[in-house]
C-alpha cells in the first residue's frame, strides 16, 4: 500500500529532494514487482532484465512527479502506476522484440488481439486489410513479425492467451499434431524438457521426405517455414511448387508418418 500525502506531492512536483524521495521510497515495491512481471522470458524471470526494468522504472517515476497535472492521492498513484507499466513495457519491447520496428510490433499487438492471442492467426491476420485496415503487413513482414514476437526458435517461444495465461508453442504442436498428451504437461516449462522437446520435433521432422516435412512446417508456422495453416493451401501449393490437389494428401500421410515416428521414439525412450 503506497502511503504519500498531498502535500508530499505537491512538494515533490516543486522539486523539494526530500518529497521526491518520500515518493520514489513509497513506490519502489511496485516498480519492482511491475519490473519482475515484465522481465519474464520463455515463462521465466529474467534476472538481467528485471534489474534493467527496475531502474528504467524508478526513472520513469522521477519523471512522472513533475508531469502529474491531477488532483489528490488516488489519482497521482493512478498516473505513477500507468505511466511505469507503460515505460516497463515499451523497454521490454525493445529489448525483446529485435528485428522489427516499433510500429509493426504494436500492429502485430493488434493481430494478436485479434486473434485470441494466436500467433499463428495473428501472421494472417496482420496481412488482412479488412482488419488491419492500412496497417495491414505484407506477408514477409507479418512472418518477421511473428518471429520476433516469438523468438527466432518459435517450437521455444511464449504464447500468451487473453486470460494472460502463458504456454510454449512446443506445447501447442503437440495438441496439433498426435503426439502422446504426457508431454504437454505443466512440467515441460522447465527449459531442459521444453529444449528436449524442441529437438525432438525438430530431429522427427527430419526424417520426412522433403514435402512432407515442407508442408507440416507450413502447417504449423515452423521456421523457417511461414504460417499457412489448413484454409491457405493454395498459397502453400504456390510456395511449394506442387498441385493444390496434393497438398491435403501430403499433409495426411506427413501426419501419419510423423505419428508413426513420434511413437517409436517414445517406445524407445521407454
Amino acid at each position: 500500500m503506497i502511503s504519500l500525502t498531498e502535500q508530499q506531492i505537491s512538494d515533490a512536483k516543486n522539486n523539494e529532494i526530500s518529497a521526491v524521495t518520500a515518493v520514489i521510497q513509497a513506490t519502489e515495491d511496485n516498480v519492482t514487482n511491475l519490473a519482475r512481471r515484465y522481465a519474464r522470458t520463455n515463462g521465466t524471470p529474467d534476472d538481467a532484465l528485471s534489474e534493467e526494468l527496475t531502474q528504467i522504472g524508478r526513472v520513469a517515476v522521477w519523471e512522472a512527479i513533475r508531469r502529474f497535472q491531477g488532483n489528490g492521492v488516488a489519482s497521482f498513484i493512478s498516473y505513477i502506476d500507468r505511466t511505469v507499466k507503460g515505460s516497463l513495457s515499451d523497454a521490454r519491447k525493445r529489448e525483446t522484440r529485435k528485428g522489427v520496428s516499433r510500429s509493426v510490433a504494436a500492429d502485430f499487438e493488434r493481430a494478436l488481439r485479434a486473434s485470441g492471442g494466436d500467433p499463428f492467426e495473428a501472421e494472417r491476420v496482420a496481412t488482412d486489410p479488412e482488419v488491419m485496415g492500412d496497417r495491414r503487413m505484407s506477408r514477409e513482414t507479418a512472418y518477421a513479425a511473428r518471429l520476433s514476437w516469438q523468438g527466432v526458435d518459435s517450437l521455444d517461444a511464449v504464447v500468451t492467451d487473453e486470460a494472460d495465461n502463458e504456454t510454449f508453442l512446443g506445447e501447442v504442436i503437440p495438441g496439433a499434431l498426435p503426439i502422446p498428451g504426457d508431454l504437454a504437461e505443466p512440467s515441460d516449462r522447465e527449459n531442459r524438457r521444453r529444449r528436449a522437446l524442441r529437438e525432438r520435433v525438430h530431429a522427427t521432422l527430419s526424417q520426412l521426405g522433403e514435402q512432407q516435412r515442407a508442408v507440416l512446417k507450413g502447417t504449423y508456422g515452423i521456421a523457417p517455414m511461414p504460417y499457412y495453416g489448413t484454409q491457405n493451401d493454395e498459397e502453400l501449393a504456390q510456395a511449394l511448387g506442387v498441385p493444390r490437389a496434393r497438398i491435403r494428401s501430403i499433409r495426411a500421410r506427413a501426419h501419419a508418418r510423423f505419428e508413426t515416428l513420434w511413437l517409436r521414439g517414445a517406445d524407445s525412450d521407454a
